[in-house]
């Protein structure tokens, strides 16, 4: 078990439903175990849709960057995260704002805020770059429809099926929740044996289903299940292996057939428990009854955060611990077509930004401040929190102007058990080589830096795995290298041997 447990106690999510979970310790006094890394590692992906939130609202006082280095041929920029509390309303950044009982100092320094992380091409509209699977793209210009062919798994698959993450498998139900929207996360057909085609993994948008898919009930002693491989097993074989007209792609879809049948076999002799977990009397998928849902960013914060809480409880028994969350809601009233009219002219109209910022604010605080808030509350039986042995990341699917992968924020909490260096603001651009030009059609300045592609892998190392375990095509960090041939494009002909050849190590700043 990866937590501690030893009175009961109600853990009542903010959207209403009651988990009801042993004790936790470090929601009551200071009398915390002090944090020791060799932990169960966990990860979770946050990520939202558009981005185009100006550089001064995303971001803390550029004043604060007092440590400066040179890498990757231009300096590069750290400071310290400085939390700033006025009316019980804690902030890091206009958007970076919440109750300070949440956002407390204790939790701002175990998060990391990155700026200028590039993707080298133009990706416009997409949901795979921000976990690696660049193919997963809407083929907005040329560079996006060049790479929709080459699919690659996002790096929560990359973690699902890695012995070195998952070392022991004996308590894990799920392998990962895959939830949101249309879903993000990727993998081959066959991820027991790394082969088949790359398929998008379907997600689940019902919080209660997902519950019942962590959730493990108390064993009946009197039951026993016959192996359900054992029944097909023979019909498998004999049909693979001695039917000469079976095609290679029906071969592979057998295989994958029983790939997912003794996976199967695995959740079912799953024996795990975090005591007396009840059953929640309601579901996210309730909240879109609602015809008003999508311009109900009250409904979305109960929505998203009845998932919270099935995060945490899966956390809590330790039945999963990798975690992605595609959010399509844009967590705003505003009646009308957000695309276009909202997202599309962010870097046109300060009116139209505002809206968008407001809507970033309030994601944060409604669902990532809450999320990682609960995960800090829970005490690891290792010492620390839940959080410390955890990296839970958002991002956005565009920099400070929409369609550009450029400038692209990375919002971190928790140091990945001890992985990371934490509290810190760090600044990867290149001020030498500007990308957007603010003028007549923009409003918004912006500046190329470091390849996303370094981070991804930082993730991966952060989790385990070593470069070997995921670089391909000679190059370092994790998902495609692709130059761009959009000559219009901010990022074009930015990035040479000096950025292309640091990918293999961790970002500047982060190192512990």
């Amino acid at each position: 078990m990866s937590s501690k447990m030893n009175r009961r106690m109600l853990l009542r999510g903010a959207a209403g439903f009651t988990l009801a979970l042993p004790f936790l310790p470090s929601l009551f006094g200071n009398d915390k175990e002090a944090f020791a890394a060799g932990g169960p590692k966990r990860f979770v992906a946050l990520a939202t849709q558009h981005g185009g939130v100006w550089q001064p609202r995303m971001y803390p006082d550029a004043m604060t960057l007092t440590d400066k280095s040179s890498y990757a041929g231009h300096e590069v920029r750290r400071g310290n995260l400085a939390l700033k509390v006025d009316n019980n309303v804690a902030s890091l950044s206009d958007v970076l704002t919440g109750d300070a009982s949440k956002l407390t100092s204790t939790l701002a320094q175990k998060m990391n805020i990155l700026r200028g992380l590039d993707v080298t091409f133009y990706l416009a509209h997409h949901r795979g770059g921000h976990l690696g699977n660049y193919a997963d793209n809407d083929g907005n210009g040329s560079d996006g429809q060049a790479v929709q062919s080459k699919r690659r798994q996002t790096i929560d698959q990359v973690l699902a099926y890695s012995g070195k993450f998952y070392n022991d498998l004996s308590s894990i139900r799920e392998r990962s929740l895959v939830i949101g929207g249309g879903g993000m996360s990727h993998g081959f057909s066959n991820p027991g044996n790394q082969s088949g085609e790359i398929q998008k993994l379907t997600p689940e948008n019902d919080s209660l289903a997902l519950f019942n898919k962590i959730f493990v009930p108390p064993e009946d002693p009197a039951q026993t299940r016959p192996p359900i491989v054992d029944r097909v097993l023979e019909d498998y074989k004999r049909l693979r292996n001695g039917n000469r007209r079976l095609s290679a792609k029906d071969k592979q879809r057998l295989d994958d057939h029983m790939d997912r049948v003794n996976e199967l076999e695995r959740k079912l002799n799953v024996s795990a428990s975090c005591g007396d977990v009840q059953v929640p009397p309601s579901s996210s998928i309730d909240e879109w009854g609602n015809s008003s849902f999508s311009v109900d960013p009250e409904a979305q914060k109960r929505f998203w955060q009845l998932m919270n809480d099935v995060i945490v409880a899966a956390f809590a028994c330790n039945t999963s611990r990798i975690v992605t969350m595609n959010i399509t809601d844009h967590f705003s009233a505003y009646v009308g077509d957000w695309h276009q009219d909202v997202a599309h002219q962010a870097n046109l109209s300060p009116e139209q930004h505002d809206i968008n910022f407001q809507a970033h604010r309030r994601f944060f605080q409604d669902v990532y401040l809450d999320l990682v808030s609960k995960l800090d509350a829970l005490e690891d039986a290792t010492g620390g929190t839940v959080l410390d042995h955890t990296l839970v990341q958002w991002t956005q699917e565009s920099g400070c102007v929409t369609h550009d992968p450029i400038e692209m924020c990375v919002v971190t909490a928790g140091s990945a058990d001890g992985f990371f260096k934490t509290g810190s603001y760090c600044d990867y651009r290149n001020l030498q080589k500007q990308a957007a030009v603010a003028g007549d059609t923009n409003l918004v300045d912006s500046h190329v830096g470091l390849v996303y592609n370094q981070w991804l892998g930082n993730v991966l190392q952060s989790m385990g795995l070593s470069p070997a375990d995921y670089e391909t095509d000679g190059y370092g960090g994790y998902g495609l290298v692709q130059l761009s041939t959009e000559g219009w494009y901010g990022g074009y002909n930015k990035y040479g041997s000096a950025e292309l050849g640091v990918m293999s190590e961790i970002l500047p700043f982060l190192k512990v």
